[in-house]
């Protein structure tokens, strides 16, 4: 009989790339997916206005079908950004509660869109969407961005999908410049 001397087995931990992929948006979603895998990109992220501009109107199959296409090339869709670019009548932190509550909606939509695809990242930059309007202080932008964000978590919750708050530089955003104010907009929800 042979004596066995267990080895250590060494756990290797595998990092993955994604791409966002309206750098191809003007290819077909088949030929985006065959392009992302062959320069070795393992995973998508999508900007929902690539797709179309009536998005809520799409059939759930279209996302699906853009998942198993993703699939079969050896990628996952990993999620979501640029969530509110190219949009007409939504802001994060409009004084407008109409327009408030109609930007909830369609994040609410976009977070059942985001599982349809395979995600489960939501990434919040959308710089353009949340600029302070004329005569929005940053404090009013605030409480308006987390009225926003309370109304949709339920849904986001339900989908097991994660919203990321991007901060971003001033050149491109006059609210959320810094981790810190991402943060505090996190305690505060």
């Amino acid at each position: 009989m042979t004596d066995f001397v267990p080895t250590r087995i060494r756990q290797v931990k595998v990092m993955k790339f994604a791409i966002c992929h309206e750098l191809y948006e003007n290819c077909d979603w088949e030929t985006q997916c065959g392009l992302i895998a062959e320069a070795g990109y393992t995973g998508i992220e999508v900007a929902p206005f690539t797709i179309g501009t009536d998005l809520i109107s799409h059939p759930e199959s279209v996302f699906r079908k853009m998942q198993v296409t993703a699939q079969s090339h050896g990628l996952q869709v990993i999620g979501l950004h640029w969530l509110l670019a190219k949009t007409n009548g939504l802001h994060l932190t409009s004084p407008d509660l109409a327009v408030r509550r109609k930007t909830a909606e369609y994040l609410r939509f976009l977070a059942r869109m985001c599982r349809q695809l395979g995600g489960t990242v939501m990434v919040f930059g959308s710089p353009a969407q949340r600029n302070l309007l004329p005569g929005v202080t940053s404090e009013e932008a605030t409480k308006y961005a987390c009225e926003v964000l309370d109304q949709a978590s339920a849904e986001f919750a339900d989908q097991q999908v994660t919203l990321c708050l991007e901060p971003l530089t001033p050149k491109e955003t006059n609210f959320m410049n810094t981790c810190a104010e991402a943060v505090g907009i996190i305690e505060q929800l």
